[in-house]
């Protein structure tokens, strides 16, 4: 039973197991989203190697994955266990330390045994909104013809983009002037409702914010918070979207 998450990788300890095509492409992916990298090989791909001169965050060891005395400490070092050699024996080891040590596992080589699953992604609204997509290893090439249909369907989108636009600028100020979350859920279904009629009838972004300052300003007196409705216009149109 998988479910899907976004996990923050910064300070996390990734091993990948192998140093080809595919090690490299894990190595790299994990080292840009902040991990520390550690990758296990006998010999290494020439785009890993100038990766690693220029960025002390990814370590090379030159090793035989296929020892357990020499495999073992790395394991034991890691979070998470790319295994992507294309020597099974190998594999079935390093799957087995990880098994032995509790680590998350992504096999690039069994997607039946893989805990971590690497999707194919992509973002919009100037990376506001991620998107990811997996077939869990039964079709790469659906998955990313997927994912791109997605990302064409959300950019043409621009009810959504403007429910987006409005939304994003609604977060940080209703934070700012409601501390208790459980006060602020409400209202943010609330703002929603009111949102998406004037969004279908195309109404201009600061018209709809005028809305939303109207109501906010009522809405937020009825739970003892006062702000003017063209204080919170000015925070709205000043927001920074989150």
């Amino acid at each position: 039973m998988r479910i899907p998450l976004w996990l923050e990788m910064s300070s996390r300890r990734v091993l990948v197991v192998g140093g080809g095509n595919v090690g490299t492409r894990r190595a790299l992916m994990f080292r840009g989203a902040g991990a520390e990298v550690r990758v296990v090989a006998k010999w290494f791909s020439n785009k890993l190697v100038e990766a690693a001169k220029k960025d002390n965050g990814i370590e090379l060891i030159e090793a035989d994955a296929g020892n357990e005395e020499e495999l073992e400490p790395h394991v034991e070092w890691a979070d998470i266990v790319v295994i992507a050699t294309d020597n099974e024996e190998v594999n079935n080891l390093v799957w087995r330390l990880a098994e032995k040590h509790r680590r998350w596992v992504n096999d690039a080589t069994n997607a039946e045994r893989t805990q971590v699953v690497v999707p194919y992604m992509g973002e919009v609204y100037n990376g506001g909104l991620k998107v990811a997509v997996t077939s869990e290893g039964r079709t790469g090439v659906a998955a990313r013809n997927a994912l791109q249909k997605i990302l064409e369907c959300l950019e043409r989108d621009e009810e959504l983009r403007l429910l987006y636009d409005v939304m994003a600028r609604l977060k940080p100020v209703l934070k700012r002037h409601v501390a208790v979350a459980k006060q602020r859920v409400p209202i943010y279904y609330e703002v929603e409702e009111l949102v998406k009629p004037l969004i279908e009838k195309r109404k201009p972004l600061r018209k709809i914010l005028e809305d939303v300052a109207s109501y906010l300003a009522k809405r937020l007196g009825e739970i003892g918070v006062r702000a003017e409705k063209e204080q919170l216009l000015q925070e709205l149109l000043g927001a920074e979207k989150d």
